[in-house]
């Protein structure tokens, strides 16, 4: 009983940790966000420069669930949680990457040849990916099934809208041939975006493989390779 309660005491302390990884990384995407709305240096360089903390607390959070397997040796639901939140946490350190992707982008923006202001379509596109973020978040923090679904629903949002965005950059591209430095940079900021909303979905699917013990991408792959063995027969 006593190194079952330590083992929950020890979940607890990893649970916390990933929160507190969640809202490191939602202040960078949200600072991003603002950097990028501004052109703002200062503030994209501050988001740069605190990347090695989030990536820091991603190799302390592994490090502390590998133990936590090796020494506890968890079963069941113990050890789906374990796992989940070992591959939560990869996609929580992608998504700050996508936030300092953005921020090195600005930084090549705010040094073009003319003043511009940043296409209505791609803030649109920002604030989704700002929203789905904390959806993913608070799926987590509130293991919330509903919530988590939800969440991925969104990230079908954020898809459309950028195939609309990267449509409309490559016309630009091709007929606005002095601008094509920025329009390139404003569609990579898009496809960042993009990303971090799609690593934002796979949060919300861990959530949900720790709560029922099922996620989409292997029940996808379940249902393929079940296709072609049902083909080959």
């Amino acid at each position: 009983m006593a190194v079952r309660i330590e083992f929950q005491r020890e979940l607890q302390a990893l649970h916390e940790q990933i929160i507190r990884m969640g809202a490191a990384v939602e202040q960078a995407i949200g600072l991003a966000v603002e950097a990028l709305i501004n052109l703002d240096v200062e503030l994209a360089q501050k988001v740069i420069d605190g990347d090695d903390v989030i990536d820091e607390m991603e190799r302390e959070i592994d490090r502390n669930c590998v133990r936590l397997i090796a020494l506890q040796q968890p079963v069941a639901r113990d050890l789906r949680d374990v796992t989940a939140n070992l591959k939560l946490i990869t996609d929580l350190e992608r998504i700050a990457d996508h936030a300092t992707d953005i921020c090195q982008a600005v930084k090549t923006l705010v040094k073009a040849p003319y003043e511009f202001s940043i296409p209505h379509d791609v803030v649109v596109l920002a604030d989704m990916t700002r929203r789905i973020i904390k959806a993913a978040l608070d799926s987590y923090v509130n293991r919330d099934k509903q919530q988590a679904e939800e969440t991925i629903r969104m990230d079908r949002q954020i898809d459309k809208l950028y195939r609309q965005l990267k449509r409309y950059f490559v016309h630009q591209i091709a007929i606005d041939r002095d601008n094509v430095p920025q329009l390139v940079d404003l569609l990579l900021i898009a496809k960042h975006f993009e990303r971090a909303g799609d690593h934002a979905q796979n949060v919300a699917e861990w959530v949900i493989y720790f709560i029922e013990g099922r996620h989409a991408i292997y029940e996808e792959e379940e249902a393929k390779n079940a296709k072609k063995t049902d083909s080959h027969r």
